[in-house]
């Protein structure tokens, strides 16, 4: 398929040339497939890449980040004040906050922070989430989402503030339940095969998704839960939660139990009818 996202940027009918930083690593891998698809150039550095990073700043129109989050800030101070005024860079971290901070400290081009909400095995991007937090500049911002949104991707534009606050729950929080699943159920001496015979279907889904860790970094992971600034606020108050649980199930307050389960079925109604509104099922 050949780009047709690109004659606000430029006014040849040349795409602009895509650099990744970081093409060799997984996710790096993925978009360079994404964009040779989509009919882009695509030049890559890496470790063992042959092009340095500052000459790959210096010869494409878009630079994507897609590198851990702990080498970001040295190599964004880096390779940020090589792009020209006229050039967008972009990253693929799962925070964001301090990432689009410095991206614009260290450059003067245009700047969205990336949030693909799915991983490397994925065969398409069709369906898939990803976000977006405008930086600095329209342009360019408008070019990415156009070109994400062509190939079938489901783009929400959030601020990063608001964006990072979000995936404290839906990342850290997540996480968290499901390290504390595994090592109760690891540590218990229950027996597995047993479990997985009995479990119903919810609880099965569970398991299945705590075994999924067994393919991720648990680098990643731990730099998802430590580097967010609002993890542990987020981890206190599912905590508080769970201690006034724990409570009224060990007094056997039969009615307190009814109230809490009443007000969670509220809050799945209103889930149900969001979903309903938005896809329509």
């Amino acid at each position: 398929m050949k780009p047709q996202i690109h004659a606000d940027i430029d006014s040849g009918t040349s795409p602009p040339t895509v650099g990744i930083v970081g093409g060799l690593g997984r996710m790096g891998r993925w978009f360079t497939k994404f964009f040779n698809g989509a009919g882009f150039p695509v030049l890559i550095s890496d470790l063992h890449a042959e092009l340095s990073s500052e000459d790959l700043a210096r010869k494409c129109q878009v630079l994507i980040l897609s590198l851990p989050m702990e080498a970001f800030p040295e190599v964004a101070a880096r390779l940020g004040p090589l792009l020209p005024e006229n050039s967008f860079m972009t990253d693929l971290c799962s925070l964001k906050q301090a990432q689009v901070a410095c991206m614009l400290e260290h450059s003067r081009c245009e700047v969205v922070g990336t949030h693909p909400l799915f991983g490397p095995a994925e065969d398409s991007i069709k369906g898939k989430r990803v976000a977006l937090c405008p930086g600095r500049g329209n342009k360019w911002f408008s070019w990415w989402e156009g070109l994400l949104q062509q190939h079938g991707a489901v783009t929400s534009v959030v601020s990063p503030e608001e964006h990072d606050r979000t995936m404290a729950w839906v990342q850290a929080l997540n996480h968290f339940i499901l390290l504390c699943l595994g090592k109760a159920l690891g540590e218990h001496g229950m027996d597995l095969q047993q479990i997985l015979a009995l479990a119903p279907p919810s609880f099965e889904q569970q398991m299945n998704i705590v075994a999924r860790l067994y393919h991720q970094d648990p680098e990643l992971y731990a730099t998802i839960q430590m580097s967010n600034p609002y993890t542990t606020s987020i981890l206190e108050t599912f905590s508080q939660y769970g201690e006034n649980l724990k409570k009224i199930i060990k007094e056997r307050d039969r009615s307190a139990f009814i109230k809490l389960f009443e007000e969670v079925q509220d809050l799945g109604r209103t889930i149900l009818l969001l979903k309903k509104d938005k896809y329509g099922s």
